[in-house]
């Protein structure tokens, strides 16, 4: 990545980090077009703590073994947990989808009807189901109606809380906020694309690669890191 970053306030810093991270991660918004919303709502619950290989291994064994909402709701738990085995977590995956699904069907409810309300109504209603949270409903809604939002996951709070963008007193939803405020609207499903991007292959959990960040000069675990480094070898 290109190194070196000017920054100011706050905003300025969060829009400079986004703006960077998006220009060396570029995304291909394209594959989320002309998909089932159901499908849809699977994918994302597949994606969590998982890869996009494993993700798209699992869904095309899922495709396979079910052709419709009804079909899930009314299969065996078991399964649904051997169709979904590839992305993992698969036992907890598992009973959460047929859940959704059954909800949907036994309610009359469809996902285009949750889609086509109002925003803070469509994630009321999706969030109200077990298994979907404040990310979960987020996340669809970005990804199925280019909702203008900028979901919060594991690697956004950790590249956020190394900068200093994020602190204790943050939550989901504050962090949401204070992201989306220095994020045009359209910009935002790539700007949460790309900093996941961001947080797998450079910023991650384990062996960051500290090297080749150009956020380094204010990072604060980075700082620490090389504290650290130094007084392990005085």
């Amino acid at each position: 990545m290109k190194q070196g970053i000017q920054v100011k306030d706050s905003r300025e810093r969060i829009s400079e980090i986004i703006d960077r991270v998006v220009e060396n991660f570029p995304v291909d918004l394209s594959r989320f077009e002309n998909r089932d919303p159901f499908e849809l709502l699977v994918a994302v619950i597949l994606s969590q703590k998982t890869n996009r290989e494993n993700v798209r291994a699992a869904l095309e064994r899922f495709r396979s073994r079910f052709k419709s909402l009804k079909e899930v709701a009314s299969a065996d738990v078991k399964l649904i947990a051997e169709a979904i085995k590839p992305a993992g977590l698969w036992r907890m995956k598992a009973p959460r989808i047929k859940q959704i699904a059954e909800e949907l069907v036994k309610g009359g409810i469809t996902l285009e009807r949750i889609l086509a309300l109002p925003y803070e109504d469509a994630k009321k209603m999706l969030s109200s189901m077990k298994g979907i949270g404040p990310k979960t409903a987020d996340v669809f809604l970005m990804i199925a109606r280019r909702e203008p939002v900028l979901p919060i996951d594991t690697h956004i709070f950790r590249i956020m809380r190394r900068l200093g963008v994020a602190d204790e007193r943050d939550d989901y939803e504050s962090l949401r906020k204070k992201l989306e405020s220095a994020t045009k609207p359209n910009e935002r499903m790539r700007a949460h694309l790309a900093l996941i991007e961001f947080g797998r292959k450079i910023c991650r959990a384990r062996n960051p690669k500290c090297g080749m960040c150009p956020f380094k000069s204010f990072c604060q675990f980075h700082e620490r890191r090389c504290k650290a480094q130094k007084d392990s070898n005085s």
